[in-house]
């Protein structure tokens, strides 16, 4: 009798980045500076900083909450 063995599937390799979660940003805008708070979906606050109001302030501030997760519109 002969037995043969069963084929051994290959799961994916896991991701060394685990799947980013979705965030909301809220920006207090001011003249000088802009105060920018990150939370989760559900509210629960992540992080807050202040920011140039200038053209590369606000680079910064999509550049630093993309840092936490997916941000949508």
């Amino acid at each position: 009798m002969t037995v043969t063995s069963m084929p051994q599937t290959t799961l994916p390799a896991q991701s060394e980045h685990p799947l980013a979660e979705d965030v909301v940003l809220g920006v207090d805008t001011h003249k000088d500076v802009h105060v920018a708070a990150v939370i989760t979906m559900l509210g629960a606050p992540l992080a807050h900083q202040e920011f140039p109001a200038t053209a590369a302030g606000y680079r910064q501030i999509l550049s630093w909450v993309r840092s936490f997760g997916l941000m949508h519109r």
